[in-house]
């Protein structure tokens, strides 16, 4: 009795490398040229669109963005994935904020400080809780849009869309994580995830979105759906930016 041998992965994986190739190059040639770096992210974004359909094409298939959780649908359950998941994070996420540059930043912070002094802002000074108070970044409506429109829903399609649903293909669900049907696809395209955020500048941080991956990937699972995945992703982006524009000099 023959078995029907798994799906490869090597188109999934000769995507990522390409993609972050291209897209490192362009971060570096982005440096000189001022009419790429100003619109770098656009030109990402445009691949991080196209590159699923030519992937799927060249394997004689059609990329279904639909299929692939470009929707708004279902509503309510993205809605409520979207809250629920603000609730818990977002909280969490500003404590460990001023915790870690209270502890790295601070002009008193010791050894941290000479050990991790690097994941500093350069040339910026800590205010902490007291001495800051809440900013908004400069035009921070369209920096919201462009961090959901340019950012976040492409990078959503691409990973979440398209390798993590590459990966669930060759590895099955088979955890239930709070109402979500997980297997080894997510923290495998969580690793891709970060592992292409550090190829592209080489800057150890970001690495660290490994950790929100985990939580995208969960999301697109529970809510069937990029949506409110994409929305959660441009929103941490912004929580991010008001938090160094408010507690940094």
């Amino acid at each position: 009795m023959s078995t029907v041998p798994p799906p490869s992965l090597r188109a999934p994986v000769v995507t990522f490398l390409v993609v972050t190739a291209v897209a490192s190059g362009l971060f570096w040639m982005a440096r000189g040229v001022p009419f790429l770096r100003g619109n770098l992210h656009a030109f990402i974004a445009v691949m991080f669109f196209y590159a699923p359909v030519a992937a799927e094409r060249s394997q004689g298939r059609h990329f279904d963005f639909q299929q692939a959780g470009l929707d708004v649908f279902p509503g309510r359950t993205n809605l409520a994935v979207l809250g629920a998941t603000v609730l818990v994070t977002f909280p969490a996420f500003v404590a460990a904020f001023f915790w870690f540059y209270g502890t790295v930043c601070a002009p008193a912070a010791g050894s941290a400080a000479t050990r991790l002094g690097a994941l500093c802002p350069t040339a910026v000074g800590w205010l902490g809780w007291t001495g800051g108070h809440v900013r908004l970044p400069a035009a921070a409506l369209g920096t919201a849009l462009s961090q959901l429109i340019v950012v976040a829903i492409p990078e959503e399609l691409f990973f979440r869309g398209y390798l993590m649903g590459k990966l669930e293909e060759r590895w099955e669900p088979r955890w239930s994580i709070l109402g979500a049907r997980v297997g080894w696809a997510l923290p495998a395209s969580a690793g891709l995830f970060a592992l292409g955020h550090f190829l592209v500048d080489f800057n150890p941080q970001r690495l660290s979105v490994f950790f929100p991956g985990l939580v995208f990937g969960w999301m697109r699972v529970r809510a069937r759906s990029l949506a409110a995945g994409a929305v959660f992703h441009a929103l941490c982006n912004v929580l991010s930016d008001i938090l160094h524009a408010s507690f940094f000099m």
